[in-house]
């Protein structure tokens, strides 16, 4: 072999490892931005979950202090928050008192069809609603206990 060949082929394999160690080290970039988006957003569900079960805890707080919160109020919101953590408790023992009350309920309007309601349709709802939550009041507070203990994190 030839000086002239063996040069070529040094200078030839230099390129190559060059160009190999550039493309080694921007995939390890790549994977270092991918790893750090992965822990931003397994973050982030981490706190949205947390200000779920938050909402939660102060639901069942309030439920019991504030007169202006129902228990049917309180059910339909904790059942879907229960939800959006994806934990279906709706064969506990106890703490399915909730989803029994919301599956009651759900066919009453809420909001705007409430307010575009009349008169006579309101109070046949709210007598209605106020035997739910008459017929449910017992489960309803053992489910707010069990609730505030289970392990929801």
């Amino acid at each position: 072999m030839s000086t002239l060949s063996f040069v070529v082929a040094l200078v030839v394999s230099v390129i190559v490892i060059i160009v190999s160690i550039g493309v080694i080290l921007r995939q390890l970039k790549k994977n270092k931005l991918r790893k750090e988006k992965i822990a931003e957003g397994e973050k982030r569900l981490a706190d949205e979950r947390a200000k779920r079960v938050e909402s939660i805890q102060v639901i069942l707080q309030a439920v019991k202090n504030d007169e202006n919160l129902t228990w049917i109020e309180a059910s339909i919101r904790i059942k879907n928050l229960l939800d959006q953590l994806s934990l279906d408790l709706s064969e506990h023992e106890t703490i399915k008192a909730f989803y029994a009350v919301e599956e009651e309920t759900q066919h009453i309007p809420t909001h705007e069809q409430w307010r575009e309601l009349p008169i006579k349709a309101r109070m046949s709802f709210l007598k209605e609603m106020d035997d739910v939550e008459a017929k449910h009041k017992s489960t309803l507070e053992e489910a707010r206990v069990a609730l505030l203990a289970f392990p929801l994190e």
